[in-house]
């Protein structure tokens, strides 16, 4: 092991606190910090009879986020969406950068729509008629 702040090789080292990181050091090094821990001792292999048993992880696992819904309520995408989208943009004369500025959205979000690799969600499809002047979003009966 090396010395995090000399590189010099270790093979016990001083766990100490420098400038408010917790470093590594050599003995030489030691004294530019302040001791957090003592120096290690050194190393001696276990034996079957020392070795630590396992630690159970006491912390819950992370909660399951859940997927984000395109569109909710009754509200879907028209068929060919993006084609309009596309076809209503082209003929304004913006690209797509354009549109996206206007829309406050970023230009990859708008292009994969475009593409329909991905609906809109509602708020996004308001905002894209609004400016558009086009109707992408029908009720479902």
């Amino acid at each position: 092991m090396n010395c995090e702040l000399c590189g010099r090789e270790m093979h016990r080292y001083h766990e100490v606190l420098i400038d408010g990181v917790t470093m590594k050091v050599c003995d030489q090094c030691a004294k530019y910090g302040k001791e957090v821990r003592r120096a290690t001792p050194p190393v001696v292999k276990a034996t079957r009879a020392q070795a630590p048993a396992p630690v159970s992880n006491p912390l819950p696992p992370p909660p399951r986020r859940r997927p984000v819904q395109d569109i909710v309520d009754d509200d879907e995408p028209m068929l060919d969406f993006g084609k309009m989208i596309k076809k209503r943009r082209e003929e304004m004369g913006l690209s797509q950068e354009q549109l996206a500025t206007k829309l406050q959205e970023k230009k990859n979000l708008l292009a994969k729509i475009e593409r329909e690799e991905i609906k809109p969600d509602k708020q996004t499809a308001r905002k894209i008629e609004k400016v558009l002047g086009i109707r992408i979003i029908e009720k479902i009966q």
